[in-house]
């Protein structure tokens, strides 16, 4: 479910990076020798808000080169039952550079289907026993049989099930990443417009001499 999209901008007043070794110990408390920890780099920026205010914010894996002085706008979704929010898009407006954070994104703007794979196969399969049963009984059979139109019914939407669940899992996966990229470009692009608002004015040029 998408959060609510909450985008501040300001001067970097001070910018903190640090690393991290995460290492998985094994069974006995010692990591295997070909098992290298994963490094995180965090960087922490303190920023003065335009309304006056400051604030830090953390991102982890940021690629974006950021230093004091420099103006920045962030992009956050708020999430129900998340003390903190989830980073977007960082914009390095002195520059006009960004980072987008992928994971952060997703959790925004994936869609889950209401009905998901499972039940679309369910109600296809009935859908297609329907229409066997209808064949089978008034036409092959000219309204006698019932219970073996039934039965026959009942047993080829059973076999088609797993058949429909695969498909239905393919569509939805097809179309979640075509829908998921466009809903990502038109997301970006829309941040990208609205972060102009905090983009540092220029300094008129100088009259000729």
């Amino acid at each position: 479910m998408a959060g609510t999209v909450l985008l501040t901008g300001g001067d970097v007043i001070e910018v903190q990076l640090t690393s991290e070794t995460v290492v998985i110990e094994g069974a006995h408390g010692r990591r295997a020798s070909d098992e290298p920890g994963h490094i995180t780099n965090r960087m922490r920026l303190f920023v003065r808000e335009t309304d006056g205010k400051e604030a830090k914010y953390d991102f982890e894996e940021c690629e974006l080169g950021v230093r004091d002085t420099q103006r920045v706008a962030i992009a956050r979704a708020k999430f129900k039952g998340r003390d903190e929010p989830l980073n977007l898009i960082l914009f390095n407006l002195s520059t006009g550079e960004k980072d987008c954070f992928e994971s952060g994104l997703f959790a925004h703007l994936a869609y889950r289907p209401f009905f998901g794979a499972k039940w679309k196969a369910f109600f296809f399969s009935l859908l297609i026993a329907f229409v066997f049963f209808c064949v089978s009984f008034y036409i092959v059979r000219h309204g006698d049989g019932a219970v073996t139109s039934t039965s026959l019914a009942i047993m080829f939407a059973f076999l088609l099930y797993p058949l429909l669940w695969w498909i239905c899992g393919t569509w939805d996966r097809v179309t979640e990443r075509i829908r998921y990229k466009k809903a990502r470009r038109d997301f970006i692009a829309e941040m990208e417009g609205r972060a102009r608002v905090y983009a540092p004015s220029t300094a008129p040029a100088a009259p000729p001499a």
